[in-house]
């Protein structure tokens, strides 16, 4: 079957997440599997990356490229930002970037509370089976 890409947008990998777990349930590959494993341990939830996207891409004016890219990245320094903005911003542009961002950020986390995972999908036998998928 032939599909066509009707639209393509960077997305972080809370929403990656997501769309996985929902398509789990008629059935992945191996390398969707993969993806959704990596996707689970280095994410948050969907909901608090768009606050945060929306936030970055109106106040700094990012495009949703980048604004992804500091989501996913979660930068904790001025290196940190510089190395993924490069020369966009100057200096102090980036210092008020990442104080509002580390804000922001903080106040979503208190308000999230997660619950601790009990999936085991990381046994051998797993891993075996999802390679006769291939």
């Amino acid at each position: 079957m032939v599909r066509k890409v009707l639209e393509e947008k960077p997305i972080p990998l809370g929403q990656v997440y997501e769309l996985l777990q929902l398509r789990e349930e008629s059935g992945i590959n191996y390398v969707q599997r993969v993806t959704a494993q990596h996707a689970e341990n280095l994410s948050r939830s969907a909901a608090y990356s768009e606050e945060v996207l929306e936030m970055l891409q109106t106040d700094f004016k990012l495009s949703r490229l980048l604004a992804v890219q500091m989501v996913n990245l979660n930068p904790k320094t001025v290196i940190d930002v510089k190395a993924i903005m490069g020369d966009r911003l100057s200096d102090d542009e980036i210092e008020q970037l990442l104080e509002k961002y580390s804000e922001f950020v903080l106040k979503l986390e208190t308000e999230v509370v997660e619950e601790p995972s009990t999936d085991d999908d990381d046994s051998p036998a797993d891993i075996e089976e999802s390679f006769e998928d291939l």
